[in-house]
């Protein structure tokens, strides 16, 4: 990335960005039970796996011994680490993580309890992200705790590690916040702080992120791709009918760190849609034929990966619209 701005410089519990979340969209709820649940798997799960090793070793056998499974002492050694989640060591410098915890567990003990007893029953499989089939976030901060929402708690809790505040000191780069409804170049204005609110958080429109490098190169495949992006944002704002369903958003790349699970570090520009609905399975355009995008690849785009209504809308569009709205080819300009 070309152009430097200065990096967020912050202590250990401050949020990143504003509004109390931290760079992944994260409530401080969330962030301290996927600490709280790292912190667990740290300790508690090498002790099951001991357990688990004695218990195949014993079914090796063909003694009546054998037959015996000792879920007893499953229980009460989970038991023995959730009651001190909240006070081990790497979490109990942190004031504000420490309590989160303890409000968790005072809420659901019992729920954190019963998912790391599910875990064993169900034979300790590999956690989701490693070839396994099990999410510790969805199990433990969905599911039992309801800490983390939905779309947060679809992704593995690998994917949230470096958050910029810990050992790994990653400094995640942001412009200002803009107001709310903020415009640039015709398409919604989205920074690295505000990208969470403005293009995941609303679960009822859909919504197409543009990750933009104006000054890379030329411009060539900005100023090709632009056009097309804003006609589109028109024609869904310019009907009453679709007015509100498709946001049409723009990150300056160049400028912004969007962190995972909703940033993808690429160094090249990327469109992706947010559909309705589903907002935790983004959808990346295959092709970007370098920026040379017209109105109509971007409404099949929508067409193909949006929500039933979005979708339908875009899918009118096409079939109303004149040809040289549809086909018209910006970088044939000579003013790009």
């Amino acid at each position: 990335m070309q152009v430097v701005q200065r990096a967020l410089e912050v202590p250990t519990e401050t949020p990143l960005f504003a509004g109390g979340k931290d760079v992944f969209g994260r409530p401080p709820m969330c962030r301290a039970c996927h600490l709280v649940v790292n912190s667990l798997n740290a300790r508690l799960v090498p002790a099951l796996m001991i357990i688990k090793a004695k218990e195949d070793r014993r079914r090796g056998r063909t003694d009546s011994a054998s037959r015996r499974v000792e879920y007893g002492l499953y229980e009460t050694t989970i038991e023995q680490y959730v009651a001190s989640a909240c006070t081990t060591q790497d979490l109990w410098h942190m004031k504000d993580v420490r309590k989160n915890c303890q409000t968790i567990m005072e809420a659901h003990e019992d729920e954190v309890l019963g998912a790391y007893s599910r875990w064993v029953k169900k034979g300790a499989p590999e956690a989701a992200g490693s070839g396994g089939a099990w999410s510790w976030n969805w199990e433990v901060c969905y599911k039992a705790t309801q800490s983390c929402g939905e779309e947060l708690a679809m992704h593995a809790l690998a994917e949230f590690d470096d958050d910029g505040s810990g050992a790994a000191e990653r400094k995640y780069r942001s412009e200002p916040v803009p107001s709310t409804g903020t415009k640039q170049g015709g398409l919604l204005q989205v920074v690295a702080g505000s990208f969470y609110d403005v293009m995941v958080k609303d679960d009822a429109v859909d919504t197409l992120a543009y990750t933009a490098f104006p000054n890379k190169g030329d411009g060539e495949f900005h100023g090709s791709l632009l056009p097309a992006l804003v006609k589109v944002a028109e024609l869904f704002d310019g009907d009453p009918a679709t007015r509100g369903t498709l946001a049409v958003g723009m990150v300056d790349a160049e400028n912004n760190d969007v962190p995972p699970p909703y940033g993808t570090g690429t160094k090249a520009p990327t469109l992706c849609l947010y559909p309705a609905g589903n907002k935790g399975w983004p959808r990346y355009i295959s092709d970007m034929n370098d920026g040379r995008l017209s109105v109509y690849d971007v409404l099949y785009f929508v067409m193909n990966t949006g929500s039933r209504g979005t979708s339908a809308a875009a899918r009118d569009l096409m079939s109303s619209l004149p040809a040289d709205v549809l086909h018209h080819k910006a970088w044939d300009h000579d003013d790009l």
